[in-house]
C-alpha cells in the first residue's frame, strides 16, 4: 500500500472525490482515506489504482505517489525536500520536471515558479547523471499547495481530458440530440 494523492477537479465540492471512490471500489482496490482537502484527496492504496482511475474518471486530473507533506512554508518545504533521497524515485541517466500548482489561489506568498526552480535543483543535485527536461521529461514531479498546505509526489498518472472531448456524443457515428456527454455519464 502507498500513499497517494489525486488532484480533482473544483467544478463541484463532493463529486470528485465520489468518483475516485467509487472507481476505486468498483476496480477492487482495498484503499484507505487520509484526507479530503480543496480539490486533493490523499488515500492509501496500491499505486497500480493510476491506471484504473486514469481510464475511467472525468474528474480527476493528476494521481501521484506521495513523497512528502508539510505545512505551506517556503523553509519547510526546502527543508522536507532534502531530506528525501530522489534516488529512490529517480535513475541515473533519466529526465526529470518540477511542476508545483496552486489550487483556489492558496498560500498566495509562495511562487510556484521559484518553488519548481529551488525543488528542481535539490533534485538535480541529488542524483548523478540527470536532466531537467521540460517539454516530455522521463518522471514528472508534481507540488500542490492548497489549504495552507504543501503536497509533493511523483506523477503516476495524468488525466488527458482531450479523450472525453472525443467520445462527445456530436463525435459519435451515431448521433441523438438527448444523448449524455462522456463527463457526465
Amino acid at each position: 500500500m502507498a500513499r497517494l494523492f489525486f488532484l480533482v477537479s473544483g467544478e463541484n465540492p463532493t463529486l470528485p472525490f465520489s468518483e475516485v471512490k467509487s472507481i476505486l471500489s468498483a476496480e477492487g482496490y482495498g484503499y484507505h482515506i487520509l484526507g479530503e482537502l480543496s480539490q486533493l484527496l490523499r488515500v492509501e492504496a496500491d499505486a497500480k489504482c493510476a491506471e484504473a482511475v486514469k481510464f475511467r474518471s472525468a474528474l480527476a486530473r493528476e494521481c501521484c505517489l506521495e513523497i512528502f507533506c508539510c505545512g505551506a512554508v517556503v523553509n519547510e518545504i526546502i527543508s522536507s525536500a532534502e531530506r528525501v533521497d530522489f534516488a529512490e524515485f529517480l535513475s541515473s541517466g533519466e529526465t526529470f520536471a518540477v511542476r508545483v500548482f496552486r489550487v483556489r489561489g492558496a498560500s498566495p506568498h509562495i511562487s510556484c515558479l521559484a518553488l519548481e526552480r529551488i525543488i528542481g535543483g535539490i533534485i538535480f543535485r541529488g542524483v548523478r547523471d540527470t536532466k531537467v527536461y521540460l517539454k516530455n521529461p522521463n518522471k514528472t514531479f508534481v507540488g500542490i499547495l492548497t489549504d495552507n498546505m504543501f503536497f509533493f509526489g511523483l506523477r503516476l498518472a495524468e488525466i488527458k481530458h482531450k479523450d472525453l472531448s472525443e467520445r462527445r456524443p456530436r463525435r459519435r457515428v451515431f448521433f441523438h440530440p438527448s444523448a449524455l456527454t462522456a463527463k457526465i455519464a
